[in-house]
Order: C-alpha cells, then structure tokens, then sequence
C-alpha cells in the first residue's frame, strides 16, 4: 500500500487563492477515477520554489520563503491551506 500520491504544480500561483482547491481540480481533471472526488485534499509533503522573500501562509501561518526554497518532509504538518500573497511563478511539489 502506498503512502499517498505525488503531484506538481509549475507556473503562476493566483494570490490569495487556496492553491489545494487548485491542485485537486488538476488532479480531477487527469484523474476522473481520483480518491479526492470524494475527499478534501490534505497535503502530506510539499517542496516550493520561487522568488526568495516570497511570503506564503500554510494552514493560516505567514511563512517568508527567504532563501527561494521551502520543503515539509512526509507527515511533518497537515496542510489543508496554502496561500500565496502575491502572484508569483513556481515550482510546486507535493504529496497528498
């Protein structure tokens, strides 16, 4: 049994968005079969890169991204929100 599903998401984020609604519409859309149809999304694991000084608040905390790079290892918090500030290009991975 596997421990989650992989995903990645590459371009612009949309400020003020919650990008997990993003993420599951991606994924529902390649995957009409997905478990997330009848579930909300909960990342596990998560890896972003952008502009350093990038300010992006998980689960309702502000979070500067000072160096350009942020990671989560598997199971360190549950995020059920991840919202960027600013519109911003980046390279997104995650686990759900």
């Amino acid at each position: 049994m596997t421990n989650g599903v992989l995903g990645s998401f590459n371009g612009t984020v949309t400020a003020n968005i919650n990008m997990l609604d993003i993420f599951k519409a991606n994924e529902l859309s390649q995957h009409s079969a997905s478990t997330l149809q009848f579930s909300k999304m909960t990342l596990k694991k998560i890896g972003i890169q952008c502009d350093p000084g990038t300010e992006v608040a998980i689960n309702g905390s502000k979070i500067p991204i000072i160096s350009g790079v942020f990671e989560l290892g598997f199971g360190q918090v549950e995020i059920h929100s991840l919202v960027f500030s600013t519109s911003v290009p980046v390279n997104i991975y995650y686990m759900y």
